[in-house]
């Protein structure tokens, strides 16, 4: 139909009633209408005009009240009179008096229908149509819906009695012209034309579409008040709304399918807020629309009218499955559902109103939909689509959960995956307390909406959240039958043929009723019966686990709702016995001490049985990361009894932990170990678990006891048990041995120690224990305080029993292990042996006792066994005795070695056995070092004659003119020390170190030259030595020195010329050859000595002596 043949062919006549009503003469009956101005003072007369203004893409994020300029707000969808619009607002040409006039009327009611005809025409792109004439700029397209939209809101406020059977023609024709232009290809269309830019947007689209839904909106509202004054009006607008509301779900469903599953979620049914506006204003206008008094608002109400709308839809959709038809079924219900937080005047609700299940009718439409056997992915859409209607804007549905728990239970050993390969195993969680943690916080929500989560998990949620609410609205006896009908399909045997999946399922079923439900002292006992069923001896290792799990989840819920654990812990315990404390499940259970004493308060609800023959059991087979969350949890309960002491508690910590936990300091590196050590010290009644520990076998981990004292003096400070001075000190030392100095136990300890007794008695401090190394510092305040002229002997006895308190099981303290292992931890232990017996010689030697530490030090670590036996040291033990070995001689030193027979033996023996170790390398002068220190520390020189005498004794001694193994070493070490008193400067001290090492060395290396077989390497050696001898300038320069040697010859010549005559001629010609001037002095005292024994002899003239004087004097006269 073109409507431009609407039009008046007779300008005159309009032009005529133009006049008329402006001359507001006498109109004719036939001719004109009659105004409505006697209600133009009514209330419900608007100031402005409603309309659609689009905002863009509604979403369900979007929570504000409805704008001002919207039908809503304006009053369309109360159950008072509609309102009426001012008659001068309306954008038409034509003054409100000039649309009294029928022929104005038609023309206007002509312009209105060929705008729609002109926007129908544009979106469909026949632009034919349109005259030239027509819009010309975009605007334009906004003002032929305005048009239109102006028309219908000037028939709201014209249409009464008297004026219904004038107008009833052009609303039909309006009506009939809109219906026909949008068809379900015409919404296909328009149903995504909003527009953030609203009002302002271009496209004939968006105002075809906005204005389709005004028109819609008002001539609902005019077939509303036409149905008042006409009762055959009530099926036209039955008819008219169900064309409506079958248009706006055509609308859903054509956005529907632009949308994937997971988008249904987080996304709103209505495009925009202009057709969710229009949905709202149906729902709370039609509740109060009735067709006869016979019907019932059940009938007429939104609610059946959508569901009737719905199965049209569906029988016009055939093409469509089922299962897409539910889903958006149940989408478009649920944004729906929502539209409850606005009331009738587009204001959000506080509180809004939940639809009863019945209406909304969750429980039929949910087994339609598993009727349909939806794939899981489909499952947790539709549920994730439910869970707001059956907690939120709904009432609880026990229907839905029955029919849920009647499609799912026969499937709990199913993994409930979807279609990624992520989801074909379930979400088992590492421990109890995980899982208690994963299902609260999910309750925690107020909607389940993750698609992650499995079908059977939110059902798990639904029926948790269900079972909160049913209390509350006084259904709390469907509760009971629900759980009823649960509990009903469980038995020992199903339990039992439970997999992975189908134990885990059932857990999370549990924990979301004990989690939710109000009488857990009820529910729990039945639940924990059930997983009892799961006895661990009949589930393999992987099932055993997770049943654990379970166990642990319910056991801590009890702790956390304070209800009694013995019963249900002895249960767990004799389970875990039936499987031989299995260290897996085992450390499940392990894992969920610490959040279980955490919320311990008195210790009165059965926790002491937690602590059982088990717990040592893990400890012992279990790894150091699983060993340190256990000491963490009990170092928490140990810090729970300080404060609120329980007896039963630290019984079963003294029988069942205290025994692991020695063995573990021993032999364990856990930080955690000294930190508990020490809470069991603060708790123990006795007092003697400090000390035990302390000095009892050595923990391997070497700052062990550091730390653990440094624990027991920081809870002194709170009222803690003082250790003792001596024990502090010991402690110290050895910390300083098995550490250094640096370390940060030895640090904290420091000022502990400083502020003790017995160390500022010695005259220390921070200062001095910072300028050297601490134990010089400390063992040599400790010496001098015993050589003090006014110490008297019970004063010295007195601190030599202190220093073995302080350096007490020392021999214990270095693993031979760990001295190969860590070299620089031996290198440490060998210095403070030498620091001791240097510092304090008459303090660590008692006379005749075998425990002191002098003796100790000897027989364990420097004069060992092996050692005498002639075995080899091991690794850098010469090295290390090579450093300190002047030091321990010097300590010895200060002692009576002369007059003690031990002390004498000792210090041969340290000489004898290891100077022939001491050639580890092939620096000469290194090799010396420990007798050059000797000789150069010696003031007096008496013990580095008596040291060097040995050593020239031992091993330049001839048996059968064969020279010892170590000969060549000795020599060389003698060599290097007379090289070495060439390089000090002039002085007496040289002099002395000369005449000192003479008076040791001589006579044994004149002795070996005569004595040793001429083809002997040392016999050379020894005459080279001479000739380095003679050459030193200290030597040339001292008397002394070339009178200490012709005194040695003499005495020589008196001891040996008589019975080896031969052999000291020998000597002496080889040494006249070398050093002449040592021998040409001498020759007259050796000519009277050989006629001395000549006459002795009685033989007269000896040939030999002869010879030998004659051989003598020729090598005299060369040199």
């Amino acid at each position: 139909m073109d409507y431009d043949l609407f039009q008046s062919d007779d300008d005159e006549d309009i032009l005529t009633a133009f006049l008329q009503a402006t001359q507001k003469a006498q109109p004719d009956p036939a001719e004109e209408i009659q105004s409505n101005d006697n209600l133009d003072h009514d209330e419900c007369i608007l100031e402005l005009l409603p309309e659609f203004n689009c905002g863009g893409r509604d979403t369900i994020k979007t929570h504000t009240d409805f704008p001002q300029h919207s039908f809503v707000r304006n009053g369309y969808a109360l159950k008072a009179p509609l309102p009426r619009s001012r008659l001068e607002k309306l954008c038409f040409d034509f003054e409100p008096e000039q649309l009294q006039v029928c022929a104005v009327l038609r023309y206007v009611h002509g312009e209105s229908c060929k705008q729609i005809q002109k926007l129908s025409a544009a979106v469909a792109g026949q632009q034919q149509l349109q005259s030239k004439s027509s819009l010309h700029a975009a605007s334009s397209w906004y003002k032929a819906r305005q048009q239109v939209t102006h028309y219908y809101l000037w028939l709201l406020h014209e249409v009464d009695e008297q004026h219904l059977q004038l107008l009833a023609p052009a609303i039909v024709q309006l009506r009939e012209l809109i219906n026909s232009c949008l068809d379900a290809d015409t919404w296909r269309i328009l149903y995504f034309a909003e527009h953030s830019k609203g009002n302002e947007c271009q496209a004939p689209a968006y105002h075809f579409y906005h204005g389709a839904l005004e028109w819609r909106l008002l001539d609902l509202c005019l077939l509303h008040k036409l149905q008042e004054l006409d009762a055959t009006s009530q099926l036209v607008y039955l008819s008219q709304l169900e064309r409506t509301l079958d248009d706006l779900v055509l609308c859903a469903s054509f956005y529907y399918r632009s949308k994937h599953s997971a988008e249904l979620l987080h996304s709103s049914a209505f495009m925009c807020r202009c057709c969710k506006e229009l949905w709202l204003v149906l729902q709370h206008q039609h509740p109060h629309q009735q067709l006869t008094d016979a019907d019932t608002d059940t009938d007429t109400g939104f609610w059946p009218l959508l569901h009737r709308a719905m199965q049209r839809h569906k029988k016009k959709m055939d093409a469509t499955p089922a299962l897409a038809y539910h889903e958006f079924y149940a989408w478009l219900r649920l944004s729906l559902a929502r539209l409850g937080a606005y009331d009738a005047c587009g204001m959000q609700l506080l509180q809004p109103t939940p639809v009863s299940a019945e209406v909304l009718q969750t429980g039929c439409l949910l087994r339609q939909f598993l009727a349909c056997q939806p794939d899981e992915q489909q499952r947790r859409v539709y549920l994730c689509l439910l869970a707001p209607l059956q907690l939120r804007w709904g009432q609880p549905d026990t229907d839905v959960i029955c029919q849920l728990w009647e499609c799912l239970h026969r499937s709990l050993n199913c993994n409930f995956g979807g279609q990624s390969q992520l989801d074909q195993l379930p979400l088992i969680c590492a421990s109890g307390s995980a899982y208690l943690e994963r299902y609260r916080t999910l309750l925690a929500k107020p909607l389940p909406d993750d698609l992650n989560l499995s079908s059977f998990t939110l059902f798990a949620l639904l029926l948790g959240k269900t079972l909160q609410q049913l209390p509350a609205l006084g259904r709390g006896n469907q509760a009971q039958k629900l759980l009823g009908r649960i509990f009903s399909k469980f038995s020992a045997a199903k339990l039992l043929a439970l997999n992975e999946s189908g134990i885990h399922h059932v857990i999370e079923l549990f924990l979301c009723l004990l989690l939710t439900y109000g009488e857990f002292s009820e529910l729990a006992p039945k639940l924990r019966e059930m997983l009892l069923c799961l006895a661990f001896d009949k589930l393999p290792p992987a099932r055993r686990q997770l049943a654990a799990k379970g166990h642990m989840a319910v056991l801590l819920l009890h702790a956390q709702r304070r209800q009694p654990l013995d019963e249900y812990v002895s249960k767990l315990l004799a389970q875990l016995a039936t499987v031989r404390n299995d260290t897996d499940v085992g450390g499940i259970y392990a894992a969920t001490l610490q959040p279980i004493f955490e919320l311990a308060d008195d210790f009165a609800r059965g926790e002491q049985l937690l602590l059982a023959p088990w717990l040592a059991h893990y400890i012992e087979h279990s790894a150091q990361a699983a060993q340190e969350r256990v000491w963490q949890a009990l170092h928490l309960l140990a810090q729970k009894l300080r404060a609120n002491m329980s007896a039963g508690m630290w019984d079963a910590l003294q029988q069942n932990v205290l025994p692991q936990l020695r063995v573990q300091y021993v032999s364990g590196y856990s930080t955690w170990l000294p930190q508990l050590a020490a809470d069991f010290v603060a708790l123990d009644r006795d007092k003697k678990l400090l000390e035990g520990l302390l000095q009892g076998a050595e923990p391997a981990n070497t700052a062990a006891s550091a730390q653990l004292l440094l624990h027991v003096l920081r809870d002194t400070a709170s009222g803690g048990q003082q250790p003792s001075s001596m024990l502090i000190i010991q402690v110290w030392i050895k910390s300083l041995v098995l550490l250094n100095a640096q370390h940060e136990a030895v640090l904290a300890l420091n000022p502990f120690v400083i502020q003790l007794e017995e160390v500022c008695a010695l005259g220390l401090d921070a200062d001095s224990l910072a300028d050297r190394e601490p134990l010089c510092a400390f063992f040599g305040a400790l010496g001098r305080r015993a050589q003090q002229q006014e110490a008297l002997a019970h004063v010295r006895m007195q601190l030599s029993h202190k220093l073995h308190a302080y350096v007490a099981h020392f021999d214990q303290w270095l693993a031979p292990q760990s001295r190969q292992e860590r070299p620089e931890l031996g290198a440490r232990f060998y210095n403070f042996l030498a620091i001791v017996i240097y510092n304090c010689p008459t303090l660590c030697y008692v006379r005749s006792k075998p425990s002191c530490f002098f003796h100790l030090a000897m027989v364990r670590f420097l004069l060992t066994t092996q050692l005498q036996a002639g075995v080899a040291p091991e690794g850098r033990l010469p090295q290390l005795l090579h450093k300190i070995f002047p030091v321990l001689l010097q300590g010895i030193g200060r002692l009576p070695y002369r007059t003690d027979a031990y002390l004498s033996r000792t210090l041969e023996q340290l000489v004898l056995h290891w100077t022939p170790h001491f050639g580890f390398s092939s620096n000469v002068k290194l090799v010396a070092r420990p007798y050059a220190t000797l000789l150069q520390a010696d003031s007096d020189g008496e013990l580095a004659h008596y040291v060097l005498q040995h050593l020239a004794n031992q091993f330049l001694a001839v048996q059968r003119s064969q020279a010892g193994t170590h000969v060549g070493l000795i020599l060389t070490v003698l060599q290097q020390l007379f090289v070495g008193l060439d390089d000090l400067e002039l002085g007496a001290e040289a002099e002395a170190q000369l005449l000192t090492l003479l008076r040791a060395v001589h006579v044994p290396l004149l002795e070996h030259v005569m004595f040793v077989g001429e083809l002997e390497p040392s016999r050379v050696q020894v005459l080279s030595l001479y000739a380095v001898l003679v050459n030193l300038s200290q030597f040339q320069r001292s008397a002394a020195a070339r009178d200490i040697c012709s005194t040695d010859i003499r005495n020589l010549a008196e001891k040996h010329l008589a019975h080896c005559t031969y052999f000291y001629f020998q000597m002496l010609i080889k040494l006249a050859e070398r050093a002449p001037q040592l021998v040409a002095p001498l020759f007259g005292f050796v000519r009277e000595q050989a006629h001395s024994v000549e006459l002795k002899r009685g033989a007269g003239e000896d040939v030999g002596i002869r010879k030998c004087l004659q051989r003598l004097q020729q090598v005299l006269r060369v040199g």
